[in-house]
């Protein structure tokens, strides 16, 4: 039964993305079949696997129903990494009806009872901004991974993410727990990153993962030659950072009912 978590944040330039992609790429490596799900029109997530983003957007007929989701997978270079590329145009004609509607739950249901060597892992990659296409998002998720960057005001920027998530339990009437809050853009030698990772984790000391992620100019440097950093520069301190990300979130125990225990 595939885990699918949303990797939401309301805020930008936070490494949402960053995460979405260099995840993805070490549960990959785990041996876990792995789907990474490009939400954002911008496509950065398709672009940073060397994924070609199509003309148009592939969630309308795959919600109506109208094209199988496996139809727009595309492989990339990590192997059992998959990718479902999002388009570049400047809108995707997506409803709220159509994010909450009933091929919303049909795609959930048909990613969730798919065969473990088939899938495992679904990551959705969500746009910096609440509406259609995160709740698209939280519709489709049994959990919510939220980047938190090391900066002030990081703690409006969560909470609202986290009013977000509670107002999606709330309407679709399931549990949709925190798979964790991740510290992002972490500068050791930065004073604010210590004082905004020890608030967030005196906040929420069980939910905030252990591993940060080191500011590191090779991950952007990857994702501009369309590479994970496992691939791109697996010894630098970026790769280390997601590696032990990874381990952690596989790590998580999960119930058969696909939520966190």
């Amino acid at each position: 039964m595939a885990r699918i978590i949303a990797i939401a944040s309301q805020k930008g330039g936070v490494g949402k993305t960053t995460t979405a992609i260099n995840l993805a790429a070490y549960v990959a490596k785990a041996g876990h079949r792995c789907l990474l799900v490009d939400l954002d029109p911008q496509a950065n997530a398709s672009s940073g696997l060397g994924v070609e983003a199509p003309p148009h957007s592939p969630l309308p007929p795959i919600l109506d129903g109208s094209m199988p989701w496996t139809q727009m997978v595309t492989e990339t270079t990590v192997s059992a990494l998959s990718c479902l590329p999002s388009t570049t145009h400047p809108t995707i004609p997506l409803t709220q009806a159509m994010a909450r509607g009933q091929g919303a739950g049909q795609l959930r249901e048909c990613w969730k009872q798919a065969e473990n060597d088939q899938l495992e892992v679904v990551l959705l990659d969500c746009p910096p901004s609440l509406g259609p296409l995160t709740d698209l998002a939280l519709q489709l998720a049994d959990s919510v991974l939220v980047p938190v960057q090391c900066e002030y005001f990081a703690m409006e920027g969560l909470a609202q993410m986290l009013e977000a998530v509670q107002r999606a339990q709330q309407s679709h009437q399931r549990e949709i727990p925190l798979e964790g809050l991740v510290l992002t853009l972490f500068s050791p030698e930065v004073e604010i990153c210590h004082e905004v990772a020890e608030e967030v984790r005196r906040y929420f000391p069980q939910e905030t993962m252990q591993t940060p992620i080191l500011r590191d100019p090779t991950l952007a440097e990857a994702s501009s030659h369309g590479q994970p950093i496992c691939n791109y520069d697996p010894r630098s301190a970026g790769a280390w950072s997601y590696l032990n990300l990874a381990k952690e979130v596989l790590e998580h125990e999960w119930t058969e009912t696909g939520t966190r225990a």
